[in-house]
């Protein structure tokens, strides 16, 4: 089992875009740090890693909306191809909240709090809805956004309950579903039941899972989802920060 469902976007080459950030070593980790100001997002990247698709070009882009953004490198230089052996066992040694919480704590905010950070909020694309809500059950957290989230199947492969994680969460959230993605993130699903009015879902059903990221941007339907999922992202982070 991987983190992505059948029919995801495979891995997408930076394809010649120059960040415009820089990444800040912290002892074991690299962080990715683009922008200036109080409100940080913390940018939590997919399975294929720090350099996959258009990630640093779309932590940009928000950088450029009036946010500091942070991406720390959680895989520390590696990612995992989830149509090749060994997804399992990378999603069980990557993802285990304990390390997550412990780079947050020592690593990441200090980092952000000496670029001038004050409130956060965190966004993820597939692997890095898992991290988004288990961020939003702490209290520094004020909203959280996740484009075709893949929590669902992590939590099942940690052997975890994916109620008890969401009934922590203490801060609104927007959810951006591709057509493939599973029910428990879409309208009716599990995380609508639960956080009701807290949740916001936008679906994008003619989409697969990975097109924000690693989509096609020469199909005009893919542009132009990317375009309105870019704009709903912002204006989330813009009127709940």
């Amino acid at each position: 089992m991987s983190c992505c469902p059948a029919g995801s976007l495979l891995m997408l080459g930076e394809q010649g875009y120059q960040p415009r950030g820089k990444v800040v070593r912290v002892e074991d980790l690299d962080i990715y740090v683009v922008g200036s100001g109080d409100k940080c997002v913390v940018w939590n990247y997919d399975i294929f890693g720090f350099n996959s698709g258009r990630t640093k070009e779309l932590a940009d882009l928000l950088a450029e909306s009036g946010f500091l953004v942070v991406m720390p490198d959680y895989f520390r230089g590696t990612f995992q191809d989830p149509t090749k052996p060994g997804a399992l066992e990378f999603l069980k040694r990557t993802t285990q909240w304990t390390d997550i919480k412990r780079d947050w704590e020592t690593k990441i905010k200090p980092t952000a709090i000496q670029h001038g950070a004050k409130k956060f909020g965190s966004f993820g694309t597939c692997w890095g809805s898992y991290p988004v809500i288990r961020f939003s059950s702490l209290p520094e957290f004020v909203v959280g956004v996740s484009a075709h989230p893949s929590h669902t199947k992590i939590s099942m492969v940690l052997g975890e309950q994916e109620a008890d994680i969401l009934a922590k969460i203490s801060c609104v959230q927007l959810f951006l579903p591709a057509g493939n993605d599973g029910p428990e993130v879409k309208e009716g699903g599990l995380a609508h039941k639960m956080l009701k009015e807290t949740l916001q879902i936008t679906e994008f059903p003619e989409m697969n899972h990975g097109f924000l990221t690693r989509g096609d941007m020469t199909n005009p339907a893919v542009a132009r989802d990317v375009r309105l999922a870019v704009q709903k992202i912002v204006a989330f982070f813009k009127e709940k920060f």
